[in-house]
């Protein structure tokens, strides 16, 4: 695209030039290749916007499946944990066959390694889920400024080729004065 829009440029100025020369035959024929340059960048944008677009859905997508397999991670956890549980319930029920034991402590125990489990298996999950937006904030601010960017570029465009005045640009334009001449002015003045 760069190449693209040197190329333009650089047409732009040579129909400039043939015309002051007033070679309208020469600068007609540039100007034809004018446009259809300004036409190849239309569409090369077009299909960048495209690209860009098809880009942006299909990091949705990723984003979505992501949150979906977290989804998955949980209720796998879930399951493992529920799993665990009915082992452990068998286990008691095995130990209570076999001897005499207080409920209350030893089950107590055994449920709390069972939380212990499930809350290590719901940190991961979420440690995985936060990993999945890291680094989204940059990429939206280096848009945000390469847009703005763009735009002033597009401003200086208009106002060198005359299309907008400074003023109708809300470029503020600022007296100059040479230094010798500011200095002889406030010499004369005392």
């Amino acid at each position: 695209m760069a190449n693209d829009k040197a190329h333009i440029n650089n047409l732009e100025a040579k129909v400039k030039a043939y015309l002051q020369a007033s070679d309208r035959e020469t600068a007609a024929r540039f100007a034809l290749e004018l446009q259809k340059a300004r036409q190849q960048l239309a569409e090369n944008e077009g299909q960048l916007a495209l690209h860009e677009k098809a880009y942006g859905n299909n990091v949705t997508k990723i984003k979505h499946a992501g949150g979906q397999l977290a989804k998955i991670r949980d209720k796998i956890a879930k399951y493992d944990a529920e799993l665990k549980m009915s082992r452990a319930e068998a286990e008691l029920a095995k130990l209570a066959q076999s001897f005499q034991f207080d409920v209350t402590t030893d089950f107590g125990q055994i449920e709390q390694v069972i939380q212990d489990k499930i809350s290590l298996n719901r940190a991961k999950v979420r440690v995985a889920a936060d990993l999945s937006s890291e680094g989204v904030a940059d990429v939206e601010r280096e848009q945000a400024a390469e847009k703005v960017l763009a735009d002033q570029a597009l401003r200086q465009f208009e106002v060198d080729l005359g299309l907008v005045t400074p003023e109708t640009a809300g470029v503020e334009q600022v007296s100059k004065e040479l230094g010798p001449a500011a200095v002889r002015q406030t010499q004369t003045e005392s």
